[in-house]
């Protein structure tokens, strides 16, 4: 963001104090104040000396202490601002004058122009973190697509997710079976992109429209106990049932796995609530004779 700051030799000390000012508050612009002179009409070839520095500004502002109507500096600025769509700001150093064009923005004083550059500053920076981020994107070779960040997902394409995550993208988005992107990750066994998402702030305990699992249900099917850690430390929620009943404990004695068993017996989950057929985990444990896992129920959720 480049603040362009028009100004007449007469008004040197007010431009200093305002561009002292904008330092002094830290937003992230670069002012950069020009003098201009009104003391004769300025030629065509005076006013395109202005050109440069005018293509050079997202924003810009003068400083004015008479009427537009006397100043060819200021209509020329006013003029190409309006006609590249950047941004006209006024301050006026004198009774503001009656008309002014209309997409300009006038301030009255320092608070006033502090109000509107905090707000201009954060909406410029987020589009240009969108706008960095989408060109990263196709300089990738990459779609700027939703169904393009689904794909990176289950490819584990780390660099190109966090793009899409920059340039907006929501981590609770949903593809077209309605997998949340988190479950994808965690089906996937990425746990670089599982901890971006939680990072970016996808939901630990949203549930697939497909089979109703969770990411921890996803994770704990594939023994991606790496993963597990993660969405547990996240606060996942490890009762939470997939559509047939099942919970991420049920699953995890299904296939015999001891450290995820371990993992879920630790974080709380309830040994003994049964699924859709009535049968829990411990008593799926008991059944298909699983000593190993009979013990770790012993020990974290004591004898049946």
């Amino acid at each position: 963001m480049n603040l362009l700051l028009l100004y007449e030799p007469e008004e040197k000390n007010t431009a200093g104090r305002l561009v002292r000012f904008i330092k002094r508050k830290k937003y992230k612009l670069t002012v950069s104040p020009r003098a201009v002179t009104r003391d004769k009409p300025e030629s065509p070839a005076d006013l395109m000396t202005l050109a440069g520095p005018l293509a050079a500004s997202s924003h810009i502002m003068a400083l004015l202490s008479g009427s537009p109507d006397l100043t060819p500096w200021f209509a020329f600025a006013a003029g190409f601002s309006l006609g590249s769509g950047r941004s006209l700001l006024i301050f006026p150093t004198a009774p503001a004058p009656p008309e002014f064009p209309g997409e300009a923005v006038i301030f009255h004083d320092d608070h006033d122009l502090d109000r509107y550059l905090a707000a201009e500053t954060e909406e410029w920076e987020r589009k240009e973190t969108f706008r960095q981020a989408k060109t990263a994107l196709l300089d990738m070779g990459v779609p700027f697509n939703e169904e393009s960040l689904e794909r990176c997902i289950r490819e584990g394409k780390r660099e190109a997710v966090s793009y899409f995550l920059e340039a907006g993208f929501s981590p609770n988005a949903q593809d077209k079976a309605g997998v949340p992107l988190l479950n994808l990750a965690a089906r996937a066994g990425n746990r670089n992109i599982v901890s971006l998402l939680l990072k970016a702030g996808a939901s630990v305990n949203f549930q697939a429209e497909d089979r109703g699992t969770t990411a921890l249900i996803d994770s704990t099917a594939g023994k991606y106990t790496d993963i597990m850690d993660l969405l547990l430390e996240a606060g996942a929620d490890v009762n939470l049932k997939s559509k047939d009943g099942q919970s991420a404990l049920i699953i995890a004695v299904g296939l015999n796995d001891e450290a995820s068993t371990e993992r879920l017996l630790a974080a709380g989950a309830n040994a003994d609530e049964p699924d859709s057929l009535g049968a829990s985990a411990r008593k799926y444990a008991l059944l298909f004779n699983k000593p190993a896992i009979v013990a770790l129920f012993n020990t974290y959720a004591g004898r049946a």
